[in-house]
């Protein structure tokens, strides 16, 4: 009970938070931080298990790092290569040896305290800076390879930081361990890469064949959760096992559907642990330091944007706005700090002032990252403009549902030469169609994030051929949603139905039985040889009586006329 008490108490003030944040325009991140420092024991202390909430909260980063993992195939990662093991190595390394000297040089840190300060200090949010990215949609530009190469480094690198903690402390069983976990690690990704290679895709397949939501789902999850608790257990991160479980599902035709499943669960565990960090902000002590805290933050700013800056510019050889706005971006403490910095409490390496002086440096430059990074793309606009890499083609058209159909839709769109995609809930048809070079996507269209993906705010035309009603209707409205002024065609059985569909904003309905029954119409005036011309004469003026039924205050042939025309300028 005390823990749905918190649960209550955390999203109430998160959402309050955030509506005050919207209402000035402060990015969420912030408003949610704020939150937590109110609620939190150095606030108001509305919070009693805060280990459950620091339990969910570091769910909601396996989410994040799961789904990161589900866009990145192994194309993506080789890409990644240089830039995670050069350039995180040397910003790690680069970042801890200056800030640890200069820890060393002014506060006369011990050797031991110093390095631990330095690494410390090294490490960002990959929750915040992914989160941001995945927001703008600028994950796969050479700004957010970039980014999530160095973050992805400083993940693995917490585990061997963790186990010179104790060593740092005195203890002298660290070699011994990080060997052990070398060995585990190895263990693992051979694990991982058979599970990939020959058992994930018979269970997924089995799985998708069910048509099942619920089903899939609880694949999915277990699927993360299975691969991150394993990784836990080789001594790494659980975030990194998520990634490692992201990336293996991505090598199937299901990622999509599997991310469309598992955001509404992330972007509330993640809003728990962006309010869970903001608990650990202690004002009195924040107002006692602040000097030495804005001092602080302002240093910590200039070096690692600094050090990031150089290698990216300088040994990497990115362009200048890139590297620049890469540096900005990654000037923050992250969140494997904090449990780095626990690892060093609990073996007396650091005292418990210490710890609390860097939480409030490390929330502080948490806080200030959406406005740092908002502010350096201000200043350099191009830096995202000309890096971006669309997935989908501009002005093309998406077909929902594979059937005889959205068949024959395609095969039209590849006579007259428009462009589409094809979302496709059959793994069979998608596996068949994929291999024949189609761009189909699996996934389940009621979700907003497969339209998304199949490039819904780029698309001129969405045509839904899937004979399920409520489906349908679910389609229209999300389309509308997204994109106000989509051309919408809806294939529906009944004419009955053709009203509710136009009231949703669908600009053409063909109802199945309508087509039938012109169809026959036709036909039986053939047979007693009426003329062509009069045959055409008698279907129209049949046609046009059956949609004035269910026109929208105007003549069909004025509604028709308007759409074709829209249509035509691509408005």
């Amino acid at each position: 009970m005390v823990l749905l008490n918190d649960v209550i108490v955390l999203l109430g003030s998160a959402f309050v938070a955030s509506l005050i944040g919207n209402r000035f325009k402060i990015p969420n991140i912030i408003s949610f931080i704020i939150a937590g420092a109110l609620i939190g024991p150095y606030g108001l202390h509305l919070i009693k298990a805060e280990e459950a909430v620091h339990f969910l909260a570091e769910l909601g980063v396996v989410l994040l790092l799961f789904t990161i993992g589900l866009e990145f195939s192994p194309a993506h990662l080789a890409r990644l290569r240089k830039i995670a093991l050069l350039g995180g190595s040397l910003q790690i390394f680069l970042t801890a040896l200056i800030t640890g000297f200069l820890g060393f040089l002014i506060f006369k840190l011990s050797p031991s305290v110093s390095f631990f300060l330095g690494a410390y200090l090294a490490l960002s949010s990959t929750a915040i800076v992914l989160s941001l990215l995945q927001e703008k949609g600028e994950l796969d530009t050479p700004y957010g390879r970039a980014s999530l190469g160095i973050l992805l480094f400083q993940d693995m690198a917490i585990v061997p930081l963790m186990l010179l903690v104790p060593f740092l402390a005195g203890e002298l069983k660290a070699d011994l361990g990080l060997l052990f976990i070398t060995v585990k690690t190895i263990v693992l990704f051979g694990g991982a890469y058979v599970l990939s290679r020959w058992v994930l895709g018979f269970f997924m397949d089995f799985v998708a064949r069910t048509r099942s939501r619920e089903l899939f789902l609880l694949a999915t999850l277990t699927f993360c959760l299975l691969v991150a608790w394993l990784a836990n257990l080789a001594g790494l991160s659980l975030s990194l096992g998520a990634f490692l479980a992201g990336f293996i599902l991505a090598r199937s035709p299901y990622s999509h559907q599997a991310t469309a499943n598992i955001l509404p669960f992330k972007d509330l565990l993640i809003c728990i642990f962006f309010v869970s960090v903001g608990m650990f902000f202690d004002v009195r002590l924040f107002a006692k330091y602040l000097p030495l805290i804005l001092g602080g933050t302002v240093a910590i700013f200039f070096i690692k944007s600094c050090v990031i800056f150089g290698i990216l510019r300088y040994i990497l050889r990115y362009p200048v706005h890139i590297a620049f706005l890469v540096g900005v971006s990654l000037f923050q403490i992250g969140e494997f700090s904090f449990v780095l910095a626990q690892e060093a409490l609990k073996y007396e390496l650091i005292k418990l002032d210490t710890f609390q002086l860097l939480s409030s440096v490390s929330i502080l430059t948490m806080l200030l990252t959406p406005l740092v990074i908002s502010f350096a793309k201000h200043r350099l606009p191009k830096a995202v403009d000309e890096t971006a890499c669309p997935l989908v083609p501009a002005n093309h058209m998406i077909i929902v549902g594979l059937g005889v159909a959205g068949m024959a839709l395609r095969t039209a769109a590849k006579k007259v030469g428009i462009p589409y995609v094809i979302i496709e809930m059959n793994p069979e048809t998608v596996r068949r169609e994929k291999a024949a070079g189609e761009p189909i996507i699996f996934g389940d269209a009621t979700y907003e994030y497969i339209l998304r993906q199949a490039g819904l705010e780029k698309a001129k035309v969405l045509a839904i051929t899937i004979p399920d009603c409520k489906s349908a209707r679910v389609i229209v409205g999300l389309a509308k949603h997204i994109k106000p002024d989509i051309y919408i065609l809806v294939r529906t059985r009944y004419a009955a139905e053709m009203k509710s569909f136009l009231e949703l904003g669908a600009d053409e309905v063909i109802p199945e039985e309508l087509v039938v029954a012109l169809s026959m119409f036709a036909r039986v005036m053939r047979l007693y040889l009426v003329p062509e011309e009069e045959i055409q004469q008698h279907l129209e003026e049949f046609a046009r009586k059956h949609y004035a039924l269910f026109s929208r205050d105007v003549s069909e042939d004025a509604a028709r006329g308007k759409r074709h025309k829209q249509l035509k300028g691509g408005k």
